[in-house]
């Protein structure tokens, strides 16, 4: 049974004091029961809409406005049933009598209930029987009372929060800087920096630029069919993210939760449904770390964002047409696709013969390096890629004099085995 709030709970001990015997989730006035729904009360089997505030957690759905029609109920034999909630002329009376700040809303309300009234609780009224109304009444008015403090309290958050998001511009965020506080720097005398992805960062363009080289590298070294360079496939930065990893036994592009369970997954450019991941995965979406490393092969750098995408269009260009393949093989075709477009060198001369159009610019990074020199630390450049690419990169975003910042600089490093 789902819990309710205290303000509920308070509803239902006051109503039962004056009127009848409390039911498990509602009360009886004359024999009908009254329950609370989703959506109102059910009187005779005819349901009123009442509203109450998210902030109360009650089991009642709140909307922005109601027409003022859904309030009347064809009411049966006066004897029989309780009577719906008030009408909203009547409801604006009622409210004048208990509450001495509210204020009648203009005529021209077009026929629609005002907020207010949908955010605070309106209980309905017996027909006949006066000292309950007063119960009713005066209920009414409790409830409304913790419901206000509990509104006024939800829209200062919301204040809040909107402030505190005016403070901080778009551009600021982007240029955060996210500390360490674990770390003394001023303890460490020795700093090593990679290149890529490091000390320079690429544009668009170069993930769009190993796309290409590498689905040509299907076609022409695989044999893939030659339809793929013809159908328009190109790089969407916008399908893949960094910590995705791909099935090699069956292509699928996986996420997998912190508890290592696959979360989800895509076949191609589609999403795979529940029952086919349970079937997949042993009925539990989770994989033993034995089956993992063999299974997954994790895309956790930028590079892999292209790699992903090519994954998933081959997967897909195959299944649009009805074309078999072995999702093991297709997956080892790619993976190798662009780790040759990476080792054969082809790639790094296009970028350094046009370093404006994917390196990005840096324009702090020499200061950066300045200070650290000006404190005394020692700092180290490694990286895999050749020394002409590096220095075609820092070329660009330091100066042609980067060399005098670094004691020490290994290119071709062949990490992480050197």
């Amino acid at each position: 049974m789902r819990q309710r709030s205290p303000i509920m709970t308070a509803c239902a001990c006051l109503v039962f004091i004056a009127t009848a015997p409390l039911l498990i989730n509602g009360f009886a006035v004359n024999n009908n029961q009254i329950l609370f729904l989703t959506n109102g009360f059910a009187i005779n089997n005819q349901k009123v809409r009442i509203t109450i505030p998210s902030s109360t957690k009650a089991t009642i759905r709140r909307h922005n406005k109601i027409s003022s029609s859904s309030l009347h109920v064809a009411r049966e034999d006066p004897r029989k049933s309780i009577s719906a909630a008030p009408s909203f002329e009547e409801y604006l009376k009622q409210r004048s009598e208990i509450d001495e700040t509210f204020q009648v809303p203009p005529p021209d309300y077009d026929n629609e209930i005002p907020l207010t009234y949908l955010e605070l609780v309106n209980l309905p009224r017996h027909p006949f029987n006066e000292a309950a109304n007063r119960i009713l009444i005066a209920t009414e008015k409790a409830i409304r009372s913790m419901q206000k403090c509990e509104l006024d309290n939800d829209k200062l958050q919301q204040q809040q929060q909107t402030a505190k998001e005016e403070e901080i511009p778009i551009s600021a965020e982007q240029e955060s800087v996210y500390a360490n506080s674990y770390v003394d720097l001023s303890k460490v005398s020795t700093m090593g920096f990679d290149y890529d992805y490091t000390l320079v960062t690429y544009t668009q363009e170069l993930l769009g630029l190993i796309y290409d080289m590498a689905l040509r590298r299907l076609v022409e070294e695989k044999e893939y069919p030659r339809e793929m360079l013809e159908s328009g496939l190109k790089f969407d930065p916008f399908f893949s993210i960094r910590g995705l990893a791909v099935d090699r036994e069956n292509g699928w592009i996986c996420h997998l939760s912190y508890t290592h369970k696959v979360a989800s997954a895509w076949e191609g450019r589609h999403r795979v449904s529940r029952p086919s991941l349970m079937a997949e995965y042993s009925g539990k979406r989770s994989l033993s770390p034995s089956e993992r490393k063999r299974r997954l092969k994790p895309l956790n750098d930028l590079f892999s964002m292209a790699e992903c995408c090519l994954m998933a269009d081959t997967v897909q260009f195959f299944l649009d047409r009805d074309i078999p393949f072995c999702p093991r093989s297709a997956v080892n075709d790619v993976l190798g696709s662009i780790t040759n477009t990476h080792i054969s060198g082809d790639f790094h001369k296009l970028v350094a013969q046009e370093p404006e159009k994917y390196f990005e610019e840096k324009p702090h990074l020499k200061q950066v390096l300045d200070g650290m020199k000006a404190a005394g630390k020692r700092l180290i450049f490694v990286s895999n890629s050749p020394f002409w690419y590096c220095d075609a990169g820092m070329n660009y975003v330091v100066g042609p004099d980067w060399r005098d910042q670094w004691d020490v600089v290994i290119t071709s490093a062949g990490k992480p085995a050197f």
